[in-house]
């Protein structure tokens, strides 16, 4: 399984996000929507958004997209 956290700098949902990785044990990979604009028409191709923090989760044959923060680290924590 791995993780991919669609993101930019100034958004404060996406800061809460990018804080509270280092408390999980899993790996998750940042993607920074302003800085690589291929992050960001990929996420929009499979979702049909834009919107961030979006964290992708992909087991090898499936992809889930998931938003809005406190899901997100609720999903990581349990993880």
């Amino acid at each position: 399984m791995t993780y991919a956290l669609y993101y930019h700098d100034y958004c404060p949902f996406c800061q809460r996000v990018l804080m509270a990785l280092p408390s999980f044990s899993v790996e998750v990979e940042k993607r920074n929507v302003m800085q690589n604009s291929a992050y960001r028409k990929q996420q929009q191709e499979a979702t049909g958004r834009t919107t961030v923090p979006c964290l992708l989760i992909d087991d090898g044959e499936t992809q889930e997209w998931m938003y809005e923060s406190g899901d997100i680290i609720r999903y990581l924590k349990s993880l």
